[in-house]
């Protein structure tokens, strides 16, 4: 075997059966063809994997140095995209071997540098990703995925796993991981709790014994699966309802308006709704925000549920308008062109655009920005922090020298850090990505909008869309932005929910005493 190609092929699948012999190979490999390119850029990936195969951190790192010394050098968007991905499982592997093992069970999780750079990894992998191979571009989606779930951010992770499963529909860890994903949200899911840890249940279920399980996830992810199998028949008297074939029929719109119809289609595409309905079907519980909190308070006490209880409407209300706002802006209706045509505005002959479409697709993203200061403002009460809420944005609080309710001197609070308590660590991962610049395209334009100006371009007649400018853009990067921060702000609702009901359930398992329901009343006065 003189040809260099098959003894990089050799190496490759010696990874999986003998990783001592792949080590050997490397060696002699290195020893005959030192400066062989395609070797060299294969070879970070390949300590990694046998470093992790073999349970060595040493390897790993050595394997993340050879990879970052190859992504600094190749160009093509694939090379580079396949280098993160290789560098993100280095990242995920130290996580798992050094962090991972302590005593402080949760508390690792959102103070892990491993698996921040991991996602950041992952997603410049997706970025940057133009893949022949549907395979490795399902595995990194589920990675991405795996790697947000592990830092409470299931919500997002429940998307990446729809994706992996739009690549190859039989990719099993995807579809037993979005299942577990899933469950871990069904208790603030109202009515449709019981059928999401049915959905759960019968989707682990339907590829516990695949081959690719094992393959690819490894006998400890079978494990995991069997282990959350039994968690969910233990909720259940016997299994009858578990193996149940749910029915979602669809809603009726016979009653509806054109517009009406036209706003859940739109909201259901793109996954707007506060709730967790992961189906196809245009179903009743599918186009609801259904989602709320529940507290446990003292019988004698009237006025702390219906504190956060406004708390919450507040940001339901908020989010709920800058998503009709979204759809106004996509609804083109004879009424409201008259309406922008009333209004007067210079043509200035470079192809931007200004009407009431433009601005109430400002206004929504405006207003969806405005909800995760309103979410940093109930943590602050929760808890309480005490300090002033007027001073509060979901970055910083004001006057305080840059310190914010998620960091304290650059520090997580220990509020935050000793809840241990996933949907938090979610919230405060979303905050670390704001304060990294992950988020600097939104923060540029919510200043923009708030502050300065910004004008929207025709798109199919301007290449505003591939610049970065802090004053202009293209109009489907505009609708883009803001669909994505929508996205992003119904998770962080949904966490915010999501936390508070795992609080209170703390206090339930803590007290002996008996714990009554109290029914309220939703009516709308409309």
């Amino acid at each position: 075997m003189d040809n260099p190609l098959d003894k990089i092929e050799l190496i490759h699948s010696l990874i999986n059966n003998d990783c001592r012999k792949a080590l050997v190979k490397i060696e002699e490999f290195e020893k005959e063809y030192p400066y062989d390119n395609l070797f060299l850029f294969y070879k970070g990936g390949f300590l990694i994997d046998i470093g992790h195969n073999l349970k060595d951190c040493e390897l790993i790192k050595n394997g993340i140095v050879e990879a970052e010394k190859s992504l600094s050098l190749v160009k093509g968007k694939t090379e580079k995209a396949y280098l993160h991905y290789c560098l993100a499982n280095g990242h995920l592997g130290l996580f798992e071997l050094e962090e991972n093992k302590g005593a402080d069970g949760y508390k690792i999780i959102p103070k892990s540098e491993n698996l921040y750079k991991a996602k950041q990894h992952l997603r410049l992998s997706i970025s940057k990703g133009e893949f022949d191979n549907s395979d490795l571009k399902g595995q990194i989606y589920v990675n991405l995925g795996n790697c947000l779930d592990t830092l409470g951010r299931g919500v997002e992770a429940i998307d990446l796993y729809d994706k992996a499963i739009s690549v190859n529909n039989k990719f099993s860890m995807a579809i037993a991981n979005r299942a577990m994903a899933l469950r871990a949200f069904a208790e603030i899911s109202d009515k449709y709790r019981v059928p999401i840890y049915i959905e759960a249940y019968q989707d682990i279920q339907s590829v516990i014994n695949n081959s690719d399980l094992v393959t690819i996830g490894g006998g400890d992810a079978k494990g995991r699966f069997e282990h959350e199998l039994q968690y969910i028949e233990s909720l259940f008297q016997g299994k009858s309802l578990l193996k149940k074939k749910l029915k979602h029929p669809k809603y009726e719109t016979s009653h509806l308006s054109n517009f009406e119809k036209f706003y859940l289609d739109f909201c259901q595409k793109e996954k707007l709704f506060l709730n967790l309905h992961i189906h196809q079907d245009h179903c009743e519980t599918a186009i609801e925000d259904s989602i709320f909190i529940s507290l446990i308070t003292k019988m004698d006490d009237n006025d702390t549920f219906y504190k956060f209880a406004k708390y919450l409407n507040q940001i339901k209300e908020d989010y709920a308008v800058a998503r009709l706002l979204l759809v106004q802006s996509q609804y083109k209706q004879v009424d409201f062109n008259r309406i922008s045509k009333r209004t007067t505005y210079v043509n200035s002959l470079d192809y931007s655009q200004f009407n009431i479409y433009n601005g109430l697709l400002k206004s929504s993203f405006k207003e969806a920005f405005n909800v995760l200061d309103k979410i940093a403002v109930f943590i602050n009460d929760y808890y309480p922090l005490g300090f002033n809420e007027e001073d509060i944005y979901f970055e910083v609080i004001r006057h305080t020298g840059g310190n914010s309710i998620w960091q304290d001197a650059g520090t997580i609070r220990k509020e935050i850090l000793n809840s241990e308590n996933l949907s938090l660590y979610a919230l405060y991962d979303i905050y670390r990505d704001f304060l990294s610049g992950e988020n600097r395209r939104v923060k540029d334009i919510r200043n923009a909008l708030t502050h300065r100006r910004l004008v929207i371009y025709d798109s199919e007649l301007t290449d505003w869309d591939n610049k970065l400018d802090k004053h202009n853009i293209g109009y489907n990067t505009m609708l883009r932005e803001t669909i994505q921060l929508m996205k992003l702000v119904k998770a962080s609702i949904m966490y915010l929910v999501n936390f508070v009901n795992v609080e209170e359930s703390k206090k339930k398992r803590a007290n002996d005493k008996p714990i009554l329901d109290m029914y309220v009343d939703t009516s709308q006065f409309l």
